[in-house]
């Protein structure tokens, strides 16, 4: 990190380069890795909000889900030059997030990974008990998501499932991202409260 910030003005932004907040996220990405802290700015802020759901999703710990986003883009920041952009730039950053709450998660204590995550990490060194349990507690988020309301359900499954971002569901619904922020919230209460403490 230390030669990428010898290019740098005070501002952080790469010397001689503007990031335009249209620019595509393979051209923020691009940015970053010559030490563009406007474009990770950017590349945040449009990112962060789809992948913060996706990872609270996957853990009960609010602090782990958090630990989790700001270690992803600390390794965007740090791996930005490895991105080739053979792939998209959300499906990279959700790869990279996805080994961040893997890695955080180890080092908890037991019972800090959500419900979810149990039933898609069965370790085939578990017992048949335990394999069972993971698959019922993903069929109970599964029976809670289908138990919401049709918009909320809508909502949960574009941002937290397809990772779209919000502004991209409120498109989608033709809808305000206002609306589908509240339908998002509305339905993680709904959720939290059908599966019980």
């Amino acid at each position: 990190m230390m030669g990428a910030a010898a290019g740098m003005d005070a501002a952080g932004t790469a010397a001689g380069r503007v990031v335009s907040v249209a620019a595509a996220d393979d051209e923020l990405v691009r940015a970053v890795a010559a030490g563009d802290r406007q474009a990770l700015e950017l590349l945040y802020r449009r990112q962060a909000p789809w992948l913060a759901g996706r990872l609270a999703a996957r853990t009960t710990s609010r602090e782990l889900a958090e630990e989790a986003l700001q270690d992803t883009f600390l390794a965007a920041w740090r791996g930005a030059r490895a991105y080739h952009g053979t792939g998209e730039v959300p499906a990279w950053l959700w790869g990279i997030a996805r080994r961040r709450l893997a890695s955080l998660a180890r080092r908890q204590p037991q019972g800090s990974l959500s419900l979810e995550i149990a039933g898609e990490r069965v370790d085939l060194a578990t017992g048949p008990e335990e394999a069972a349990l993971g698959r019922d507690a993903s069929a109970r988020i599964r029976l809670a998501v289908a138990h919401l309301p049709d918009e909320q359900r809508a909502a949960i499954t574009a941002v937290v499932y397809q990772g779209q971002t919000i502004e991209q569901a409120a498109e989608a619904a033709a809808v305000p991202q206002g609306t589908i922020k509240s339908r998002l919230h509305r339905a993680r209460l709904h959720i939290r409260k059908e599966l019980g403490p």
